[in-house]
């Protein structure tokens, strides 16, 4: 899987990056599925953003999270991620 992460309007520390890399690795049990990963941090008047869009074979995903904290909004994109690809890897073997 191939991870791209593109910050806005700050410069993200190691750590974040770090962070995002190892979180993105609990999703193995569908990387047979996963192609691309765009991971956008930004820091806006609201808060601290985290979008997650992951290209699938024949879909798209995205989970938006907006919290105080850049770590807490990572988790909360990367928990709706997870639902999103546990439901449409159970609608798959349905078939």
């Amino acid at each position: 899987m191939q991870i791209e992460i593109v910050p806005r309007y700050f410069e993200p520390t190691d750590r974040i990056k770090k962070y995002v890399e190892e979180e993105l690795a609990k999703l193995k049990l569908f990387e047979h599925m996963i192609t691309h990963c765009r991971v956008l941090l930004e820091k806006n008047k609201d808060g601290e953003l985290v979008e997650i869009t992951l290209h699938a074979i024949g879909k798209n995903f995205v989970a938006h999270a907006v919290t105080d904290d850049m770590i807490k909004s990572i988790d909360q994109a990367l928990a709706k991620m997870e639902r999103q690809l546990i439901k449409y890897k159970e609608k798959r073997t349905k078939r």
